[in-house]
Order: structure tokens, then sequence, then C-alpha cells
């Protein structure tokens, strides 16, 4: 009787989680408020956690009563973080929607003249959550006559980097309209491609640890098994299974430090790429970080050209967009570069190759640049250029991802089919021995 149910007791978290819902549902009802208020989304996201512990912890209880503690640390708690990772991303995706929604009602209504106050306004008036809440203040800030760069920042609405270069940029120039909307088509592809490469690597990643755990149970448990067992029955093994228990024995006692290095990096890499998907999933993606940026340099180039196509059509000098751009650049290791440029090109030297020299562009583009201003045909190129820098990039990840994918899963297979072939084989021959 004083048995403890284990993890089921968590169930038990799921009345506080539904009383915070009927409490948050009672204070503030679904009526739109002046501002985000912190209470609120404390009340919401801890009834959020409790429910969710209270569903997990009815998950394992009824999968796993009996379950030792030390396969609940190994098997449950890898699952609770993978759980914790998807209720995030799941958060983050609808709020990334929402945001994105509030984005293109500001954009058309730029382009189409509509005071923003207004348009905000009207969102927060058809959407009562957190993201109405954060229209209305941003309405109130564009009414006080704050810029839509300041006032987004107030309500602290999520804007991605091209989309904040287009703001700023847009504001300055008079263009926020078509600056705006040209960036939501942009990012809406590079997230596709983005999204579609992480998501094989991720598959890729959960394939690759599964596999290895079940390698090493093999080796360690399975195979010892099989050579004692046919050494008792005094049968011959089958020369695949003596291959497989001579590739497992060797691992085991020599192989394993011999890999090490090569295991290690691989498995920093892999929890690099698998922290740094995650982080983007979930949207707290660093972008400004030294290594990351350079991931991204020519596609910072790309919106770079495109900045510069917009200050060309309003006959701003070119030496006055890169300083406008290197002020206004999300990115302070981009906006660096643009800063030194800006300088090298007040002191004579060419801006094309000084562009081309931080990375940002390539050699091809910085002629094809050179050429188009000769002809007179600078803002076209530019956009032209724009355009084809994003595309080649979402084209060269993807053919990345086309050539390491097949060749992976073809690794994998064969390193599967090794041992089962190799374990399935002396069956047989067991059979065929005993009978």
């Amino acid at each position: 009787m004083n048995e403890s149910l284990g993890a089921f007791n968590l169930v038990l978290l799921a009345l506080p989680g539904v009383a915070l819902k009927i409490a948050v549902r009672i204070m503030y009802g679904r009526r739109t408020f002046v501002a985000a208020d912190p209470l609120k989304v404390l009340l919401t996201v801890s009834s959020t956690v409790l429910l969710v512990l209270a569903a997990v912890g009815a998950l394992i209880g009824l999968a796993a009563p009996t379950a030792s503690p030390m396969a609940f640390v190994i098997v449950w708690t890898p699952a609770l973080i993978v759980i914790a990772v998807i209720i995030l991303m799941s958060i983050d995706r609808h709020r990334h929607g929402e945001h994105r929604a509030l984005v293109w009602t500001l954009a058309a209504a730029a382009q189409r003249g509509v005071p923003l106050p207004e348009a905000a306004r009207a969102f927060a008036d058809e959407t009562q959550d957190d993201t109405g809440a954060r229209a209305l203040v941003l309405a109130q800030g564009l009414e006080q006559g704050l810029p839509l760069s300041d006032a987004a920042a107030k309500a602290r609405l999520r804007l991605a980097t091209p989309m904040r270069l287009a703001v700023r940029v847009g504001e300055a120039l008079g263009m926020l309209g078509p600056a705006m909307r040209q960036q939501l088509d942009d990012s809406a592809e590079a997230d596709a491609t983005l999204r579609t490469v992480i998501t094989r690597i991720y598959y890729l990643w959960a394939v690759v640890v599964i596999l290895t755990g079940i390698l090493t149970f093999v080796m360690l448990k399975i195979v010892p098994v099989f050579q004692k067992m046919f050494e008792e029955f005094g049968l011959e093994l089958p020369a695949m299974t003596r291959l497989v228990i001579n590739t497992s024995n060797w691992y085991v006692r020599y192989g394993w430090w011999m890999t090490a290095p090569l295991t290690l990096t691989f498995t920093l890499l892999a929890f690099a790429a698998f922290v740094w998907g995650g982080l983007y999933f979930i949207g707290w993606m660093p972008r400004d970080l030294p290594g990351i940026w350079r991931l991204f340099k020519r596609y910072d180039g790309a919106l770079v050209m495109r900045g510069l196509a917009l200050a060309v059509r309003r006959n701003l000098p070119i030496v006055q967009a890169l300083h406008l751009l290197a002020g206004t650049y999300p990115i302070r290791h981009v906006a660096r570069r643009l800063a030194s440029v800006a300088e090298r090109v007040q002191q004579g030297v060419n801006w094309q190759e000084s562009l081309a020299s931080t990375g940002l562009i390539s050699r091809a583009d910085a002629a094809v640049l050179t050429a188009a201003e000769r002809a007179d045909n600078l803002a076209w190129a530019l956009e032209e250029m724009a355009d084809s820098a994003i595309r080649r990039q979402a084209y060269r990840l993807q053919l990345a991802l086309h050539c390491f994918y097949p060749v992976a899963v073809l690794v994998l297979g064969m390193v599967v089919a090794f041992f089962v072939i190799g374990l399935f084989l002396p069956l047989l021959a067991l059979i065929q021995g005993l009978s």
C-alpha cells in the first residue's frame, strides 16, 4: 500500500494547470488589453507546462509503470527533452505565423497608403491573444510618432534579419511598402529551404543515434552469446557471422580508442547541428555570432545589394547608400564591413571591388555591377544579382542535400545489412545443425 506510483503522480499537476487556465480566463476574458501583460503570459505558460507534465506523467506511468530508475534516465529523460523541444517549436511556429500575418498586414497597408496605426489596430481587433496585444502596443507607438522599427521593438514584434533591414532602409528612403513585401517573399522561400534541409539532417541524426545504441548493444551482448552458443553445440559459424564477430571483438578491444577522435569530432558536429537546427525551429537562432554569420555571408550580400537597389532608385549616391546600410544592418559583423567599404569608397576605391573584397558578393557579381553602372542600369542589376544570389544559395543547399542524403542512407543501410545478415545466418545454421 505504500508503493509509489512513480511518474504517474505527475497526473496530479493537471489540477493546478486547469485552475490556472480558468483563472486566466476569469481575470482577462477575451477582451483586448493595452499591453502584453507579463502576469498573463506567466500564468498561461505555467498552466501549459503543468498540463504537459501531467500528460507526460500519465504516458510514462501507463507505458512503463514498473520501469527501473536507470531505464527512466536512459529512455524517458531524452524523451522528455524531445517533447519539450517539440512543444517549444510548436509554440514558436504558432507565434511566428501570427507575427508574420501582422507583418503582412503592415506591408500591404504601407504599399497601399493605409495608415499603419489603423492597420495595426484592425489586426488587434481581430486577434485577441498575445499577438493582438503586441499589435495594439505597435499601434500606440506609431501614433506617438515612433518609426516602425522602434515601435516594433517596443511591441517585441518578431522580425527576421531581412525584414528588420527592409523596415529600416524603407523608412529612410520612403519606400517601406515595396521593401517589406519583397523581403516577405524572399524570407518565405529561404525559410522553406532551410526547414527542408534541417528536417532531413534531423532524421539522419536520429537514425545514427538509434543505430549506434543498437549496434553497441549487439556487439557487447548479442555477439558474445552467439559465439558461446555455437561453441557449446560444436557447430561452425558461417563466414559472414565470423566476420561480424571478429569486427565486433576488434572494435570492443582496440577499435573504439583508435576511432575515438573521429567519433568525438562527429559527435560534436552532430550535436552542434542538432542544437543549431533546434534553435532555428524554436526561433532563437543567433545570427550575429562570429562563426554563424559566415554561413550566411552570401545571403547577407544579397540583402545588401537589395538595399543598394532601393537607394539607387531614390537617386542616393553609393557612398551615402553604403553608410545607410552600415548604420541600419542588424548583423554587426556585416555592418562593420559595410562601414569599411564606405570609407574606402570615400577615398576613391571602386565600390564594387571593395564590396567583393569583404566576401559579401563574388568577383563575377562585381564585374556585372560595374558593367551595369556604365550602362546606367544599376538598380535593375542589383535586384537581379540579389535574386540570383538567393536562388544560388537555395540551389546549393538542395544540391548538397540531394547528394549527401542518399549516400548517408546507403551507408547506414549497408551497416544494418552487415549485422542483420551476419546474425541471421547462424540461426539457419543452428536449425539445420540441430535437425
